[in-house]
């Protein structure tokens, strides 16, 4: 800013210093016809150019109202997106939480079939002991009949003829 002030300083003291400045007045220089020339040469210019600038700044000012549709348009366009991202999001969490309660639903199902499975496999596990403990008990019955039959009959000689007819005399 400084730097401003002094150079318009510096012009005015090159302006205004010739040898007459302490007695020149306006009748004594050119500054009339000088004005006049300026006056004509403005004019020269605003007839020559004045159409070119303002065709210019309307041109300007017509693409920066252009730029400003495009951008509000944008901006409407970007608001129906986000409208319609956020109706998506809704229907998203919508269907997470179906999913949420279809997958708990499934749990319960799951549990209760498995609970199910379970008990049936527990009743046929313990009906195959039940079976297994009645065979083992018959199993072992014949095993103490045999040995104590064995005991008795190792002091008894008696052949197997003998034997067959014995056992059916007593089951008939």
């Amino acid at each position: 800013m400084k730097k401003v002030i002094v150079m318009l300083g510096l012009v005015a003291v090159g302006l205004f210093a010739n040898e007459h400045t302490v007695h020149a007045t306006i009748s004594d220089s050119d500054f009339i016809p000088r004005l006049v020339n300026f006056i004509i040469f403005a004019a020269i210019l605003w007839y020559l150019l004045a159409d070119k600038i303002k065709s210019f700044y309307v041109n300007r000012t017509n693409s920066i109202a252009n730029q400003f549709e495009e951008v509000e348009n944008k901006l409407k366009e970007s608001k129906l997106q986000k409208e319609a991202l956020k109706t998506q999001v809704e229907e998203a969490h919508k269907k997470a939480e179906e999913i949420i309660k279809t997958a708990q639903k499934e749990i319960e199902i799951l549990k209760a079939q498995t609970l199910a499975t379970a008990k049936n496999e527990m009743a046929m596990l313990n009906k195959q002991f039940e079976d297994f403990k009645v065979y083992e008990e018959s199993r072992i019955k014949k095993e103490v009949v045999e040995s104590y039959l064995k005991d008795l009959t190792k002091d008894i000689h008696l052949s197997s003829e003998e034997v067959a007819t014995i056992v059916t005399k007593k089951v008939g």
